[in-house]
């Protein structure tokens, strides 16, 4: 297949590039947000979805896989959601040490329910045996997942032989920063010869088994390591996914869009890419969801003012939607305290995720899973409700 050509461009476009300046303005020392802003958010209020309602009931009575963190989830070909754990159990052990496991992969069924705690049922795939029904043979931390063409790819940093005497239990990111796959459901899995030290991104989860791939790219937000206050966006053939960065051109990095035709610009020079998103806060966790009821990417991101995780917590974060992955983004919930249990989850921040499968076909109600620290250091459901004019 014939690569597109791409298109070159000095500065973000003027289509998005205003909202950007605007943003960055605001930033500067000394200078005033825009009065439209919602109580510090980046972004003016959403014309479009005007209020969210979150439902926090589910969360203690259907808590789930207590002790297990992180949980970046993808809808499979299969109709079910593969979701990866960091340091537990997962679902099976149900605890912090019983089954434990470094990285661990599990199949979830069903949509969640306020009325009913077996909705959704979850079980481990791979993991520590005999809490899982295939051993794990690697550990470290998965950041992001997706399917396709009934493939399941993980981001993340892995521990191997090679960097640990015991990769299975090894706490935290491994330093080998690659994507394993596996092709037969979550029961075994490859890592990618190579590790980079590039940030390799979020998934945008675009549906069931990624419909985007016939476009044929998968996307993905980054942040910069040397800059937490900018999203980047980046795109790549589904096949060119287990490609080494650093040795080919396999990704194409947004770099605005063009003023008179607007078409989204690309180039294969990350120094190129030009920022998506903004906050003056620091930005952490960004997970994306393209909600096909309302045709709006909804993104979630957290934030805080320093540059030190530890000071993060899963009750500083935002909402955000845009008709495009570039934007231009609006705001639809910006909070410091969202769920009224920042002080128990105070120190990290670990993504709020709106799984594609959990998002209604009006597109109005959506579910999300989040874990923290403390009794939140577990798999935790949230429902939504957007109200859209």
């Amino acid at each position: 297949m014939r690569s597109p050509r791409l298109e070159s461009t000095v500065g973000i476009a003027r289509s998005v590039g205003l909202a950007i300046t605007l943003l960055v303005s605001a930033c500067a020392p000394g200078a005033l947000r825009t009065p439209q802003s919602v109580e510090g958010a980046p972004y003016p209020h959403s014309r479009f979805i005007s209020a969210v309602t979150w439902d926090f009931a589910a969360i203690v009575a259907q808590r789930k896989a207590r002790g297990s963190d992180l949980w970046p989830c993808t809808w499979a070909n299969d109709g079910d959601l593969y979701c990866a754990w960091g340091d537990g159990g997962g679902f099976d052990g149900d605890d912090d040490n019983i089954g434990r496991a470094s990285l661990g992969f599990a199949r979830i069924k069903g949509i969640p329910s306020l009325d009913d705690a077996r909705a959704i049922v979850g079980k481990n795939i791979w993991g520590s045996l005999p809490y899982a029904e295939f051993p794990a043979h690697f550990g470290g931390k998965v950041g992001s997942m997706i399917s396709v063409n009934g493939v399941l790819y993980a981001v993340g940093g892995f521990w191997t032989l090679a960097d640990s005497q015991d990769p299975i239990h090894a706490s935290g990111r491994g330093p080998f920063g690659s994507i394993a796959w596996s092709t037969d459901f979550a029961r075994s899995w490859q890592i990618a010869p190579w590790s980079s030290s590039m940030p390799l991104g979020s998934f945008v989860d675009m549906g069931q088994d990624s419909p985007s791939a016939a476009r044929p790219y998968m996307m993905l937000y980054y942040l910069r390591a040397e800059d937490r206050r900018h999203l980047y966006l980046k795109r790549i053939a589904p096949q060119r996914l287990l490609d080494d960065p650093a040795t080919t051109q396999s990704y194409q990095y947004f770099t605005g869009v063009s003023w008179f035709l607007r078409r989204a610009r690309w180039s294969l020079r990350e120094a190129d890419a030009a920022p998506v998103f903004a906050d003056c806060n620091n930005v952490a966790g960004p997970s994306a969801v393209y909600d096909v009821g309302l045709r709006r990417y909804l993104l979630t991101a957290g934030h805080f003012p320093s540059g030190n995780d530890t000071d993060s917590s899963a009750g500083q974060v935002g909402i955000f939607e845009a008709p495009n992955p570039w934007g231009p983004w609006a705001t639809v919930g910006y909070y410091e305290n969202w769920g009224n249990f920042k002080a128990e989850t105070a120190g990290d921040f670990l993504s709020l995720r709106i799984p594609s499968k959990w998002v209604s076909a009006d597109g109005k109600t959506v579910w999300a899973v989040f874990s923290g620290l403390k009794s939140f250091d577990s798999f935790n459901v949230v429902r939504a409700v957007l109200s859209v004019r």
